[in-house]
C-alpha cells in the first residue's frame, strides 16, 4: 500500500485518524487498520454522565421495557435497546441522549421486515453497562416475564419518575379521543412496583389483566382524563408516539 509508510508517520507523530484522512485522501477505515498494528485496537471506554437521578431511572426504565441482554461465546457484554422504526421523534432523542450518557455512540443498525425496516436497535458492548444494570435490575431467566427494580424503594422521588418515563416511552400508549395512557408489561413485578409508583404520585391507575392464546399473560395500567393529564405533568415522557409533548 502506498501510503503505508506515511501513514505509520503521522500516527507515530500523534496526529489523528481524522486529520490523516483529510491529509492525504484516505479513508478512515484504512487508517484505523494500520493505527491497530501499531497500536493495538482503539476502543473508548465507556463513561455514566446521568445528571440526575432521573436520568438514571429513565435509562434503566428504556432498558426494562424494550431492551435485551447476551453475553457471547467471546464474552462481550451485548446490550441492545430496541426501538420502532417509525418512531422518528424517539430515534432522534435517543441518538442524541445515548451518546451523552455514555460518553460515547452505539452501534446502531436496523432489521427488515418483508423488505422494509421495521426496527432501529442501539447496542453497546459493555461489561460497565451491564453491571450497572445488573446493580439496579432484577431478572431471571426471560427478561421480559420477570424484569423488575432490584432495590425498590418508594423515597426515590426523581429516580422512580424517570423510570416510569422509560418504561412509558417504549411499552406504553395514548389514545388522543380518550385521552387515556397505558403501560403494558408481562413481567407482573413491574407491573406491581410502576403500580406503586403511579399511587406514590396522587395516581390511581386501572389495572387489567389479559391471558391471550398461545402468549404470555399481560398486565396493563391506564389513567384516564385528569389522572392521565397529571401523569404527564409529572413524567413528562420523551416518546412523542407514546405521548403528547407537554
Amino acid at each position: 500500500m502506498k501510503y503505508a509508510p506515511q501513514i505509520q508517520s503521522l500516527l507515530n507523530e500523534g496526529l489523528s485518524i481524522n486529520k490523516i484522512s483529510k491529509r492525504l485522501g484516505v479513508g478512515k477505515s484504512t487508517i484505523y487498520f494500520h493505527y491497530k498494528k501499531l497500536f493495538g485496537k482503539k476502543t473508548k471506554p465507556v463513561t455514566f454522565n446521568f445528571k440526575d437521578e432521573g436520568e438514571l431511572g429513565e435509562f434503566l426504565g428504556i432498558f426494562a421495557g424494550d431492551g435485551n441482554f447476551t453475553l457471547t461465546s467471546k464474552y462481550q457484554y451485548c446490550i441492545r435497546i430496541y426501538t420502532g422504526a417509525y418512531e422518528k421523534g424517539y430515534l432522534k432523542y435517543l441518538e442524541n441522549k445515548l451518546p451523552l450518557w455514555f460518553g460515547k455512540k452505539p452501534f446502531k443498525y436496523s432489521v427488515q421486515y418483508k423488505g422494509k425496516t421495521s426496527c432501529i436497535i442501539f447496542l453497546y458492548l459493555s461489561k460497565a453497562i451491564y453491571s450497572l444494570l445488573h446493580e439496579h435490575l432484577f431478572w431471571e431467566g426471560k427478561k421480559g416475564y420477570s424484569v423488575r427494580l432490584r432495590n425498590f424503594n418508594l423515597g426515590r422521588v426523581d429516580f422512580n419518575r424517570g423510570f416510569l418515563r422509560g418504561i412509558v416511552d417504549t411499552d406504553g400508549s395514548y389514545y388522543a379521543p380518550k385521552r387515556r395512557i397505558s403501560f403494558t408489561t408481562v413481567s407482573p413485578y413491574l407491573a406491581d412496583q410502576a403500580q406503586l409508583i403511579m399511587m406514590g404520585l396522587g395516581l390511581s391507575p386501572k389495572r387489567y389483566f389479559h391471558r391471550y392464546s398461545g402468549k404470555a399473560p399481560v398486565h396493563t395500567l391506564a389513567l384516564h382524563g385528569k389522572e392521565c393529564k397529571s401523569f404527564l405533568e409529572q413524567v413528562r415522557p420523551n416518546n412523542p408516539n407514546k405521548a403528547p409533548l407537554v
